[in-house]
């Protein structure tokens, strides 16, 4: 029979994909807890290499008081990704004083985030996440030809 562990704590905060290393911000964040910081990091490392180098990633470390720890790496944030979704098509295009995203790009945020919540509906996520675009005024691209589209919902 496996004997369970007894979890110190849970600590919960953003990592950038193959960046993380033992100075700040991670490095003495995770110092004050008895856990092996540089094991951590060549995990974390090994473990997001397939990710662009430097995406944001939120990670859930689960620290044992026998100082074995354990973790999940989750989906970008949103605020990230829109931010992603928006610079690529300010470079893109030309959209120099202007915050706008694509309809396509938040379809491909909303399969992104899904993995996280798996919902069979997604309909639901799509409709927050395009609440969330709206408060934070960003403009929604339907098309991207010679004429913009403008949604707004």
């Amino acid at each position: 029979m496996l004997k369970k562990k007894k979890v110190l704590r849970f600590v919960k905060f953003y990592a950038k994909a193959g960046e993380v290393n033992t100075t700040p911000p991670i490095g003495p964040m995770l110092g004050q807890f008895p856990m092996d910081v540089k094991s951590f990091c060549n995990t974390f490392n090994n473990d997001t290499k397939d990710f662009d180098k430097g995406v944001l990633l939120k990670v859930i470390l689960v620290l044992y008081k026998d100082s074995t720890f354990d973790y999940e790496i989750k989906s970008s944030p949103l605020f990230f990704l829109l931010e992603l979704s928006s610079k690529v098509l300010q470079i893109n295009n030309n959209f120099r004083n202007h915050r706008g995203i694509l309809l396509y790009d938040v379809y491909l945020i909303t399969l992104i985030k899904n993995k996280e919540y798996n919902l069979i509906n997604i309909k639901y996520l799509f409709k927050n996440i395009l609440k969330t675009i709206k408060k934070n005024k960003y403009k929604i691209i339907e098309k991207l030809d010679e004429t913009y589209y403008y949604l707004y919902i």
